[in-house]
């Protein structure tokens, strides 16, 4: 999965995309570099970042989303949005993949979601607090992995009645959101184990927590850390990277081959 920011203030491409023209040129190299899927997002989910509403939300993804519906490639379109009108307007047009960092939205609402695609593929995201909150009181290790769980759990059965196929539900333990740096490691290291029982999406490209294991807060230093343990994910069953260097993750893909599937259907 590719990442595409469409914002002026995401933590390391902030500003890079938020153009249409800048915005359908890196999609179409993130397709180009061997992304099966490019999760679009245009509001910052950072520590600290501030809100945006529905309109300015949406109008920043609105041209990117109709290029990709007239060029028949929004089926390879996730949206990454907390807001049920964004989502709404989203599949509405064609997007196949929504990524929820937070709580779900309410059960009617939900349900209304698959009512337009009953093949609708979902991430749902673990996040203590909010953005503005997160990092006030991360959670530690033993906490961490408790809620993220609990989290798990209570999402897929959400989805489940809301309608979401089950083999169409990814869960990702929210890497760096509301979380100690030795939560986020513990995290990984439980991934394995959790990877056993739950279709897992795994986000940890470039992620601050990386620059101070490294002690290196360069991008190509992060970039080269994060391949490193995205490689670990996959080789441990999880089935779904998100990733802002698409090609040389692909590279990595292609050297291993065929990677164990690590998780019932």
């Amino acid at each position: 999965m590719g990442i595409l920011n469409v914002t002026p203030d995401s933590f390391s491409d902030g500003g890079q995309f938020n153009s249409p023209v800048r915005a359908i040129d890196h999609f179409e190299s993130l397709l180009g570099d061997g992304a099966a899927i490019i999760d679009i997002g245009a509001e910052s989910t950072r520590p600290g970042a501030a809100d945006v509403n529905d309109e300015e939300e949406w109008g920043r993804l609105e041209a990117i989303l109709k290029y990709a519906a007239k060029t028949h490639k929004i089926a390879r379109v996730s949206v990454d949005t907390r807001k049920f009108s964004v989502m709404e307007r989203a599949v509405k047009l064609g997007a196949t993949m929504l990524n929820v960092v937070g709580p779900l939205p309410e059960e009617g609402l939900l349900s209304k979601l698959f009512s337009y695609n009953p093949d609708l593929s979902f991430v749902a995201c673990h996040m203590h607090g909010t953005p503005q909150t997160m990092q006030l009181n991360p959670l530690g290790p033993a906490s961490a992995i408790k809620r993220v769980l609990a989290y798990f759990d209570s999402s897929s059965d959400e989805l489940i009645e809301a309608g979401c196929k089950r083999e169409n539900i990814f869960l990702d333990p929210g890497i760096g959101f509301g979380k100690t740096d030795s939560a986020n490691i513990q995290l990984l290291k439980a991934s394995a184990t959790f990877a056993k029982d739950y279709r897992l999406a795994l986000g940890i490209s470039r992620k601050g927590f990386i620059s101070r294991l490294i002690g290196s807060d360069s991008i190509e230093a992060r970039d080269g850390a994060s391949k490193a343990i995205e490689a670990g994910a996959l080789l441990s069953g999880i089935r779904l990277i998100r990733t802002h260097n698409v090609r040389q993750l692909r590279t990595i893909l292609n050297l291993l081959g065929d990677i164990p599937a690590g998780v019932p259907a």
